[in-house]
């Protein structure tokens, strides 16, 4: 018996979009017009080899499944068996028993379109890799390669192909992908995949909301998978399923971030394959590029400067500075508020494993209500205006995580209003960000109790004084991190309105997180500043002109405190402006006069300083230009360090 001819190949026809989804066919058809009859072809993202068809009707969009058969053929539900996809729809357009209407106008691409096969891939450019792999394999017919054995090709081609993506970074540490993601800027949805130690499993880097969000893909039984998510065969699918869904990610994948020895050329064509060719996706494009806007740097407007606030002139007069604000804050020293860990503290997961079990906990968590029973308090580590700061232990499911637990006084409770640690409360409950002490949850009982991220080696101020033997690079590291918190607050549109070397906390001796933030406030998106209505208990050391003489907090007066903090840090942990107090402080300043260069600080360094309290809110750099200045001075030190 002779044997059947070949099918046509679905990608030869002109409404044949290749692998897009359900919601990208209807969107093409509707911008067409969505006519009666209309109709395209496309793969199905899931199984492999199924095709559907989509088609209009009555100004809807119908999608009918094309199952592939054990036998090779194709047929739609309760349908006839056709060789291939296109011999069905041919036989439908003049039959349609089995459709709502027959498909009698192809949506044909565009004429620089052609079908994806996976995003960043056109079809023509897989059946060359199929036609290749397939030609290496000995005593093979190429019609039966081409033919029958295609998906099983398929499989075995797309194991590889993560090697030739863009996305794809090979062995790199975690921090040398966030590095990566920061230098293409954070946008939601750009991403980047990277080999893991082990050589046996691998990680996605995924930005969101300008924060960097780290999955594990593991491999087991040879299917590739993130925790608790569907299995696929091959890296390639998977990412391509991500861009579909959101499947329990941040956000879907949306532009990758390009390895650095990657061809122009060759991410080029990528991104014009995963764009120009999808309608959909471009519209996805837009609608993240008017997200990313929202987070851009807000025009300042400067607060207007005390009449005798320039800089004093040679041989002119001197008129009174104005008072410092009532309820003078240069007493407030705020040595004795530790927020972290003293740095004896012992726990049972090592401090390099904690970020990844408070990831965790953060992403299967959705209750922040936390009860009593669920609660251990152990050592005391430090007290404060509000009450005090305990280690303990939150039992959580089958897990028992050490955390920092923050107590309010009792006789500080109020009944008719909402306590500060409360307060707190609801300000940490909205970030999310491995340079910043998460909050677990909030406990009412007998006291008030927020628990958060515990950070073992404590405070950096008093870190830094026993530890005075540090590199210059490593504290930079760590000042770095903070920057990058910063700069996701900043675009959160918070301030911190407190930041000082001790509250940046250290989970380990490289890696940092920002707290307390019991001063924060949240701007809303009509204002570019905050503005508090009296003086308070303020650290004035760390505090900006403006923000004295006019109670006015923005990201730029939080960026004078990252000077005063870098200058702490660089100084091993020594008090700025020593033994000066507020009117002192307010006439050394006014004067142009600034903090001098620690002595084992590079010069590089300082510059950065003297850019964060330049007197003009509008001429300090913003904190994600301070990541980046941050980041160059890192890898500068590194390299003389070679």
């Amino acid at each position: 018996m002779a044997s059947l001819a070949l099918p046509e190949k679905a990608s030869s026809a002109k409404f044949f979009y290749g692998r897009i989804t359900r919601d990208e066919a209807e969107i093409i058809l509707k911008e067409r017009g969505c006519n009666e009859g209309l109709y395209l072809l496309r793969e199905s993202i899931s199984p492999l080899g199924n095709y559907a068809i989509s088609i209009c009707h009555h100004n809807k969009v119908h999608h009918y499944i094309v199952e592939k058969q054990v036998d090779g053929t194709f047929m739609i539900p309760d349908g006839r068996r056709f060789q291939g996809p296109l011999e069905l729809i041919k036989f439908y357009q003049n039959n349609p028993d089995g459709f709502v209407t027959r498909p009698t106008a192809p949506c044909n691409r565009g004429s620089n379109q052609t079908p994806v096969a996976f995003r960043g891939m056109t079809y023509h450019d897989l059946e060359k890799e199929l036609m290749q792999r397939a030609k290496s394999i000995k005593n093979v017919r190429m019609d039966k390669a081409m033919g029958t054995m295609r998906d099983s090709l398929i499989k075995m081609v797309a194991k590889d192909l993560h090697l030739k993506m863009p996305w794809y970074h090979q062995r790199i540490s975690r921090e040398e992908a966030e590095v990566r993601l920061l230098k293409d800027g954070h946008q939601d949805g750009k991403f980047l995949v990277r080999e893991r130690d082990d050589h046996k499993s691998y990680a996605l880097t995924l930005s969101s909301k300008l924060c960097p969000k780290h999955y594990f893909i593991n491999i087991n039984a040879e299917k590739f998978s993130i925790e608790d998510g569907p299995k696929f065969e091959c890296l390639i699918m998977l990412i391509d399923h991500y861009h579909n869904k959101q499947d329990g990610l941040a956000c879907k994948l949306t532009r990758p971030v390009c390895c650095p020895k990657y061809d122009k050329d060759k991410f080029k064509s990528y991104i014009d394959n995963s764009t120009n060719n999808v309608l959909y996706q471009s519209l996805q494009n837009q609608r993240h590029s008017f997200m990313q806007s929202e987070f851009d740097d807000p025009p300042d407007v400067p607060a207007p400067s005390p009449p005798n606030m320039q800089r004093r002139q040679s041989g002119s007069s001197r008129r009174p500075l104005p008072p410092v604000p009532a309820r003078p804050p240069e007493e407030w020293d705020q040595d004795n508020l530790d927020l972290g860990a003293a740095p004896d503290i012992q726990i049972s997961i090592d401090g390099d494993n904690l970020e990844d079990e408070y990831v965790k906990v953060r992403r299967e968590s959705k209750r922040f209500q936390l009860n009593p029973s669920q609660i251990q308090l152990q050592d005391k580590l430090g007290s404060g205006q509000f009450g005090s700061v305990v280690k303990g232990v939150c039992f959580l499911g089958k897990k028992e995580i050490p955390v920092a637990i923050k107590t309010l006084k009792n006789e500080d409770y109020k009944p008719d209003q909402k306590p500060e640690i409360v307060r707190e409360a609801e300000v940490m409950q909205e970030l999310d960000h491995k340079h910043i002490v998460r909050m677990i949850g909030l406990c009412e009982a007998e006291n008030i109790m927020l628990v958060l991220e515990l950070a073992p080696l404590g405070p950096l101020n008093k870190y830094l004084v026993k530890n005075k033997d540090l590199k210059q690079s490593e504290v930079v590291l760590l000042m770095k991190q903070v920057a990058e918190g910063m700069t996701y607050l900043e675009a959160r549109k918070f301030v911190h309105r407190d930041l000082a070397a001790r509250n940046v906390l250290l989970v380990t001796e490289r890696f940092a997180k920002i707290s307390d933030f019991g001063m924060s406030k949240a701007l809303n998106r009509d204002s570019n500043y905050y503005e508090a209505s009296e003086a308070g208990k303020w650290p004035l050391k760390w505090y900006a002109p403006e923000c004295i003489y006019y109670f006015k907090f923005d990201s730029r007066s939080d960026v004078w405190s990252y000077g005063v903090t870098l200058w702490e840090a660089l100084s091993f942990g020594k008090k700025p402006y020593h033994k000066m107090k507020g009117q002192a402080i307010l006439e050394f300043l006014q004067d142009g006069r600034r903090l001098e260069k620690p002595e084992t600080c590079c010069d590089e360094a300082y510059e950065i300083m003297m850019e964060c309290w330049k007197f003009e809110k509008t001429h300090r750099p913003s904190f994600s230009q301070l990541s980046l200045k941050m980041k160059g001075l890192y890898e500068s030190l590194l390299a003389q360090r070679m």
